[in-house]
């Protein structure tokens, strides 16, 4: 007699490598949530080891409730639900248009997760050269970053997969101009948000150093996190200069009348993995939970970025009122 296993793939699915980027996904989280992000040591007293669930401990101890709520519906349960609505959909569990809907939801928050990561990294470049503060980073925030990174692949495919990846409506003609000369603005912004300082340090432990996301990322890289230094470069560098850059080529190529549906889909492809937004609001966080690591006051990188980020938004708002239901970013 045949044993006949719990769960069963839908037929599109069994020859599909997604099953499999589900499972490994699943296991580098599972690792994550177990092991350490990073060790941390701050003055002459001891080394403490700093990991998701720490973080969530924190947070609530100093009585900082909502920012304890936020990392763990993104960094710990977001990912878990995510993985499930995946092996739905592979499982045949929710089809058709539930199963568009559900993989629309989760893509568009994927991202998130990243939340941690990114408040790990600020403070790996913050302790890099410094002589009595420290931190390395531990094998847990390399689960974690590849755990995201691989949902946020399988995810992507599985929607280009099920074809339901469909490019939007190109801008009216009329409109061409005004979102190139925006784009260009954006990218303006882009460098000095990547360029400019958004902290400054303000405490006696530390060497005095402003501290912006290129320096950030180098100092990372001099840390030992060569893999986290190359991640972070993607996501907030590569991606945005690389989407900003191939819009601006798109629209020129539309406004002449020329094709242009492959480079909006690898525009497509790259505005996927921008996380500007993120680590915005991993700044904010960063800047209420880190005060007992290190004193930081703002400085004008963090007035860029957020510029930046309203002018996204609103770019948004403008181009779906004059096309319908359409992004900038697509």
């Amino acid at each position: 007699m045949r044993t006949r296993l719990p769960l069963t793939l839908a037929p599109e699915w069994r020859r599909h490598p997604a099953p499999w980027l589900i499972v490994a996904a699943f296991a580098l989280n599972v690792a994550a949530v177990q092991l350490p992000f990073m060790d941390m040591r701050r003055g002459l007293g001891s080394t403490r080891t700093y990991s998701l669930p720490h973080s969530v401990q924190m947070l609530w101890e100093s009585k900082l409730y909502v920012l304890a709520v936020i990392v763990v519906a993104f960094s710990v349960v977001f990912p878990f639900v995510k993985l499930l609505v995946l092996a739905a959909i592979v499982t045949g569990k929710a089809r058709g248009r539930r199963a568009d809907e559900l993989l629309a939801f989760v893509e568009r928050f994927g991202k998130w997760s990243m939340l941690d990561v990114f408040l790990v990294c600020l403070m790996l470049a913050l302790a890099n050269d410094q002589l009595l503060v420290s931190a390395t980073p531990r094998i847990g925030v390399l689960c974690f970053t590849c755990a995201i990174a691989l949902s946020m692949v399988t995810s992507a495919w599985m929607q280009a997969q099920l074809g339901r990846a469909h490019l939007r409506e190109a801008p009216e003609a009329g409109a061409l101009s005004r979102l190139v000369l925006w784009q260009w603005v954006l990218l303006l912004l882009l460098a000095g948000a990547l360029l400019v300082p958004f902290l400054e340090i303000d405490d006696w432990l530390f060497n005095d150093h402003p501290v912006s996301i290129a320096i950030a990322i180098a100092g990372l890289w001099e840390t030992g996190a060569q893999v986290l230094a190359i991640v972070i470069g993607l996501f907030l560098v590569v991606a945005p200069v690389g989407g900003g850059l191939l819009t601006i080529h798109v629209l020129g190529r539309v406004r002449r009348g020329l094709p242009a549906e492959s480079a909006r889909r690898f525009l497509g492809v790259l505005r996927h993995w921008e996380m500007l937004d993120v680590f915005a609001l991993a700044l904010g966080i960063f800047l209420v939970e880190g005060r007992s690591f290190v004193k930081t006051d703002l400085s004008w990188g963090a007035f860029l970025l957020s510029l930046l980020l309203v002018l996204y938004w609103c770019a948004e708002a403008l181009y779906e009122r004059a096309v319908g239901a359409t992004s900038p970013r697509a």
